[in-house]
């Protein structure tokens, strides 16, 4: 089992090495020393590992030689971080606080595929929480404690929720995790959260030329926050809602024959009340 571990563990290195120095080669020789076959076909003969853009691309201009290239949004984060000062001097905010949105994103899918959890559109819920440099971790820790409690609150059992920490980090973040939960096809993500550091406000400071520098009064000096990201799809949770609201009880009959029926239970705090559907009777009973 020791020996198992250590080869185990070496691997995750050498694996992590290669995707955080983007070696596709690397990648597609680990791929061979191992053996690994696909899951379907048995198949070992694979492809070259390739990049994929996972950005949508599009062209505005009224006129084709002067059309300027664009991408459509793949997160609804840097509207945030554009208004991170207004929002911060409008209200007077002191750091730690937070900024959330929801908005449309678009993400070009390599597979476009299981119904509504991975889709190319979709409605995207967002938060940005600015803390001090140095406490992005102890804050990236908290919020993943917090995010972990309010899913399991949900009723849908605590055993269908893990955590998947990312061995390859974006090029902005320290520190990514992501809360799956167990869908009738597998854990999936439903939740991204990352310690995205100050690259974002740097970099709109950057190109803007505008000082993006919040102004401690408790340290007398400024300087550019650090941020946590909680990011969640609109679309998943409610597929996850009713996936799991999903019941077949089975009935019995007074000829001693069972019967199954379909019912949607979900969460008090989450059903509707302003409406029942209830079965036509004779007569009401008080």
């Amino acid at each position: 089992m020791v020996a198992n571990q250590v080869k185990i563990d070496e691997l995750n290195d050498r694996f992590a090495k290669a995707l955080n120095a983007t070696d596709l080669v690397e990648i597609k020789q680990i791929i061979i020393d191992n053996e690994i076959v696909c899951p379907i076909s048995g198949t070992r003969n694979w492809t070259d590992v390739r990049q994929f853009n996972l950005m949508f691309s599009t062209e505005m201009g009224s006129t084709s030689e002067g059309a300027s290239k664009i991408y459509l949004r793949p997160e609804t984060a840097q509207g945030i971080f554009v208004n991170f000062l207004n929002v911060q001097k409008t209200g007077r905010m002191k750091l730690p606080f937070g900024i959330a949105q929801i908005g449309k994103a678009f993400r070009n899918e390599i597979v476009a595929r299981q119904f509504i959890f991975r889709m190319r559109e979709f409605e995207q819920m967002e938060m940005q929480f600015f803390v001090q440099p140095g406490s992005e971790l102890d804050w990236f820790a908290k919020w993943k404690e917090t995010r972990m409690k309010w899913h399991q609150a949900l009723g849908f059992g605590s055993d269908n929720y893990r955590f998947h920490d990312h061995t390859k980090l974006a090029h902005y973040a320290n520190a990514a995790t992501d809360i799956e939960y167990k869908f009738p096809f597998g854990f999936k993500e439903v939740e991204g959260i990352h310690s995205r550091t100050d690259y974002d406000l740097k970099q709109h400071q950057e190109y803007s030329g505008k000082k993006m520098q919040y102004f401690d009064p408790e340290k007398g000096e400024s300087y550019v926050p650090f941020v946590i990201e909680t990011s969640i799809g609109v679309d998943r949770m409610f597929l996850q809602v009713i996936s799991a609201a999903y019941r077949e009880e089975e009935l019995k009959k007074e000829d001693g024959t069972s019967d199954t029926r379909v019912v949607l239970r979900l969460p008090s705090f989450l059903a509707p009340v302003k409406l029942a559907v209830m079965p036509l009777v004779k007569r009401w009973s008080s």
